[in-house]
Order: structure tokens, then sequence, then C-alpha cells
């Protein structure tokens, strides 16, 4: 047993040296060739259609509402001269919209005097929508110089809150077929639809952006997101066409 105590006495050094050892190495890897930021941004856009579908006639108005995100973000430059750097992110953003549009057999399902129906609408069509996604962010960076920094990757969203709802008015719905019974939609007369069961619960995409440092600490930056899979769920069918998540996002950004 003397044997043994005397031998895990002098391995304790070599120990503690390993351990001081592989924390440094840890502690240098987050801090060397690294930047953290966070960012506040702006959005404009919507869910919408690759280009207008011929059921949409005319657009006669959008709002983008209040569309506002907040990301914290690491890049982890990958070269000494620091012009090529990996950066993942962690973001919580809205996204949503106000339409007004003119239709014409147009697929939809409504609510009309307590009674679901299937069918299509001529006439005026109110959209609004209004989500709530986590999004973690994937891209790789290029230092154009040392002002400017471009970006572009993926996207993963879960979905936290939802709201995709609206009314038909001021035109005629046909039950079940474009020749089936009608159903008059006058003066403050609509039929509610609420589609919100069907947001898609898992959202990806791409984006590509640019930043420009501003002076030591803060950035401002513009980028472009892209959703691949449809903002509603692949077997809805009350709408005949796929709407995407589209997304100009504005914003700045603090850099430790």
């Amino acid at each position: 047993m003397k044997y043994i105590y005397i031998i895990l006495v002098a391995l304790m050094p070599l120990y503690v040296t390993a351990q001081v050892t592989e924390n440094t190495k840890e502690e240098n890897f987050f801090i060397h060739n690294m930047d953290y930021q966070v960012r506040a941004q702006f959005s404009i856009g919507g869910s919408s259609p690759l280009g207008l579908p011929r059921e949409i006639r005319k657009i006669d108005s959008y709002n983008p509402t209040l569309q506002l995100g907040l990301e914290a973000n690491a890049t982890k430059w990958l070269t000494v001269d620091q012009k090529w750097g990996v950066r993942i992110g962690l973001r919580f953003e809205g996204k949503g919209m106000k339409t007004k549009a003119e239709v014409k057999d147009y697929k939809t399902r409504i609510f009309y005097e307590g009674t679901e129906l299937n069918g299509y609408y001529d006439g005026k069509v109110r959209t609004n929508v209004r989500n709530t996604y986590i999004t973690f962010p994937i891209s790789a960076v290029y230092r154009i110089t040392p002002k400017w920094n471009i970006y572009g990757g993926v996207y993963l969203s879960g979905l936290i809150d939802k709201n995709f709802d609206g009314y038909v008015y001021d035109g005629t719905f046909r039950k079940d077929s474009p020749v089936g019974d009608r159903i008059n939609f006058k003066d403050e007369e609509r039929g509610e639809y609420d589609f919100s069961d069907e947001v898609r619960k898992f959202q990806w995409g791409a984006q590509i952006g640019g930043e420009w440092t501003l002076n030591k600490n803060f950035k401002l930056f513009s980028d472009l997101t892209y959703g691949f899979n449809g903002v509603l769920r692949s077997d809805f069918d009350a709408i005949s066409f796929s709407m995407h998540n589209i997304y100009l996002n504005l914003g700045f950004g603090y850099q430790f």
C-alpha cells in the first residue's frame, strides 16, 4: 500500500499538468481567432409562392408588419489572416405579413354560418400571417476587406408560435367545384379561414448576406433568406400552390 501511495503522489503533478494543458487548449479554441456577436434585425418579406400563380389576379395591398429578431452568433476563423471562417448562431425571429388580393378560381376552405366549406372563390381575400421561429443559422464567412464580410449558408428553424388566417369578402364562393352551388359575399359578409394548425413546424432554407464594420464593436448587416420547404404542411390541400418564407433582413450587431 505504501508503494501505491508513493506512485499516486508522484503521478499527481503529471495529472494536474495534463488537466491545465487540456483546459488551456479548450480555452484557446474558444478565444483564439474567434468573434462573438449579438444582433438585432428588422425583416421585410412574406409567405409567398414562387412567381404569381394564375389564381392571384392582383395584389391590392401589402403590409410587412413589424417583424423583429434577436441573434447571438460565434465566428471561428479558419485561417491566420482571418479570411475564411465558419459561423453558427441562435436566433429568435418573427415572420409575417398582411395582404389583400383579388383572386379567381382560388381553391380554399372557409367557415360560413358555422359550417366548414371547401370550394373555389372569385373575389377579394385578406391574409394575415404572424409566425415566430427559433432558428439555427450555419454560414461560411469570407472577409473581402477589413470593413466588409460576406456570408452564406443554411438555416434550420423550429416553430414556436403560429398564426395564418384571414377571410374572403366581396365575391362569390362555389362549393366543392368551380361550378358548384354559389354563395355570394356582399357588403360586410365574409367567410373566415384559419390555417394556423397547418403551419409546418420545421423550416429549412438558405441565407446570403453581407456586413459592414462601422467601428471596433458595431456592424451593419443585410441578408436574404429563402425557405426551401413550404410554410404550410405538404399534405395541406386547401391552397393549390406552395408558399415559402422569403425575407430581407436589415439590422446591426455588436461584436465583443
